[in-house]
Order: structure tokens, then C-alpha cells, then sequence
């Protein structure tokens, strides 16, 4: 095998090595947050949950907690051309807090939220959308020709958590003078700020952790049948060589044999080798059975037939007398 065909397999099976390490590690990821989740304290935002965290040393590393969100406002400028090129972005946030329904002669709960934008699952809703089309002037065209970019508008978008969403906050609850907080989880835990329930959170996260493992599952079949395809290949060119030496070897030994047995007979009439031309035909080429190579010749390790363009399997010697 060549050094091209040594570069090629090696590149083949590299980058699916690589895709199905990459789709392992995400399905990975997705495994341990579905895990961490079910460990995941779910919390009702009520006057007994101060208590419960107080009950467990002031912090609950890891716990869920679903309700309205209050006072919160996020704003997003984005600007580009006709290839997206983000000439300005800005992003700002007051403090907010999930707040939970009042009982009867009972005070409401508030959870603060802090690193909102550190959270995963955060999509807000878009409010404001403005495409302005711009003019170039004579110059910007000419600089535009010649940097083959020209900006044909500027696009403006605003996005924002609304007040009173229904949020569910995952993450590490804390209590800071009987108030309470919700905050990034440490240990790696993922931290979730999402419009979803706690059930549907968890049933998207499984979808995706199951799409993940099938293609992950995928990659190792085609990767394994890759190693296995290539290895036979290589397997049958090594024990193609060997029996190729293996053949001239004859050949030289059969070579031998008929100057002996043929010292004194004029050889005339013997076919010469398509090849050199000088030499009598000493080889017989498997699979197309044409005679027409010397032992020289075919230590040049031909891959085809001089005559018939078919692929040598084999060269057995043969005496043409």
C-alpha cells in the first residue's frame, strides 16, 4: 500500500474517530445533566421553603424551583451587513426574582436571580425588529467594489424576558439574610433559566441525549467496520507481496532449471517478453492467463497486464520449451 492509500485511510478514520468522540462527549454531557436533574430538589416557593433551606446548612446545591419572574428586562442591539457582521451588540439586565402565589394571611416568597445570562434554556422574546436600508455614497461604492463587500441595510433586533413569564430557575439555592437566592450550581452542575416546565425540560434534554447516543452508536459501527475493512485490505496486500516473492522465487528457481535442461537448443521460436522484448516469457499472469513476462520484468511489481490492462493477482512461473 502506498503512502497516498496510507494518508487517505488514515484521514477516513480519523474524522469519524473524531465525529464519534465529539458525539460522545455531548451525549455524555446530556447524560449527567438528565442524571443531575433527577437528583435536582424540586421546591414550591412558599413560606415553608426558607425553612428548607435553612434545615439544610443554608444551601441546597442543587434544587428547582418554578414560578413568575418580576422586574426583569434584557435588551439586545444587533447591527450587520449583508453577511451578518455584528457592528454592535449591548446587553443589560436588572434584578429579578421568581415570586410565588400568596396563601391566605400568608406573605409571598421571592426567589432572586442571580447570573441570569450564565443559565442555559434562556430564550427571550423578541420585541423589536427594524431593517433600515442604506444608501452608500459614491466613495463607499468604489471601496465596496473593491473589497467585494457592499452594506445594503442595517438590521436592528430587541429581545426581552417579559414580566410575569413563568419561569423554572435550576441551580444552587441559597439564603442571605432570610432572603432568598438562586444562583449558577457549583461541582459543574448545569445552571437553567428556561420558559419550559420541569418536565419538559427534562423530556427535551432525554430527547436530545437519545438523538446523541444513537449517532454515537452509529459512528462506533462505521468506525469498527472502517478498522475492519482496512485491515483486511492491508492483510490481503501484505499476503499478496509474500506470495508475489514467494512466485519470483519459483521463477528464479524454474529460471535456473530450464538453462540447464535447454544448454544447447537453439530457442528461436520462444516468445519473448512483451516488456523488455529480450528475454523469453518465463511468467504466466493470474486471473487473465496471458504468458507474456519475464522474471526480471515482473519483479517491477506490475499492477496490471502488460496486454490486457486486467489487475494481477498472481504470477506463476512456466516453462515454454
Amino acid at each position: 500500500m502506498d503512502l497516498e492509500k496510507i494518508l487517505e485511510t488514515c484521514a477516513i478514520i480519523g474524522i469519524d474517530a473524531v465525529l464519534f468522540t465529539v458525539f460522545y462527549r455531548l451525549y455524555k454531557e446530556k447524560s449527567n445533566c438528565l442524571k443531575n436533574l433527577k437528583e435536582a430538589q424540586c421546591l414550591e416557593i412558599n413560606n415553608d421553603l426558607i425553612k428548607k433551606v435553612e434545615d439544610s446548612g443554608g444551601t441546597i446545591p442543587y434544587a428547582s424551583a418554578c414560578w413568575k419572574d418580576s422586574k426583569f428586562s434584557c435588551e439586545e442591539y444587533t447591527s450587520s451587513s449583508p453577511v451578518d457582521n455584528n457592528i454592535n451588540r449591548k446587553v443589560a439586565s436588572v434584578p429579578f426574582s421568581l415570586i410565588g402565589e400568596a396563601k391566605l394571611f400568608q406573605k409571598k416568597r421571592a426567589i432572586e436571580i442571580i447570573n441570569p445570562f450564565l443559565a442555559e434554556e434562556l430564550v427571550l422574546n423578541e420585541v423589536f425588529n427594524d431593517y433600515r436600508k442604506y444608501d452608500e455614497s459614491f466613495g463607499e461604492t468604489i471601496i465596496g467594489f473593491l473589497s467585494r463587500e457592499h452594506t445594503v441595510g442595517i438590521k436592528e433586533v430587541e429581545n426581552m424576558l417579559l414580566e410575569n413569564t413563568s419561569l423554572t430557575a435550576i441551580g444552587k439555592l441559597t439564603i442571605e439574610n432570610e432572603n432568598l437566592k438562586m444562583s449558577p450550581p457549583d461541582n459543574n452542575l448545569t445552571y437553567f433559566l428556561t420558559t419550559l416546565s420541569y418536565d419538559s425540560l427534562y423530556n427535551k434534554i432525554s430527547n436530545h441525549a437519545r438523538i446523541y447516543k444513537g449517532i454515537t452508536v452509529a459512528m462506533c459501527i462505521i468506525t469498527t467496520i472502517l478498522i475492519a475493512y482496512y485491515s483486511k485490505k492491508a492483510f490481503d496486500e501484505i499476503r499478496r507481496k509474500i506470495d508475489r516473492r514467494r512466485d519470483l522465487q519459483r521463477c528464479l528457481e524454474a529460471k535456473k532449471y530450464s538453462k540447464k535442461s535447454s544448454r544447447g537448443i537453439p530457442d528461436y521460436n520462444c516468445p519473448k517478453c512483451v516488456v523488455c522484448l529480450e528475454n523469453p516469457v518465463e511468467i504466466v499472469v493470474i486471473n487473465c492467463g496471458h504468458a507474456c513476462l519475464c522474471c526480471n520484468c515482473a519483479n517491477y511489481e506490475l499492477k496490471s497486464c502488460p496486454m490486457c490492462r486486467e489487475k494481477v493477482a498472481r504470477l506463476i512461473p512456466v516453462y515454454m520449451p
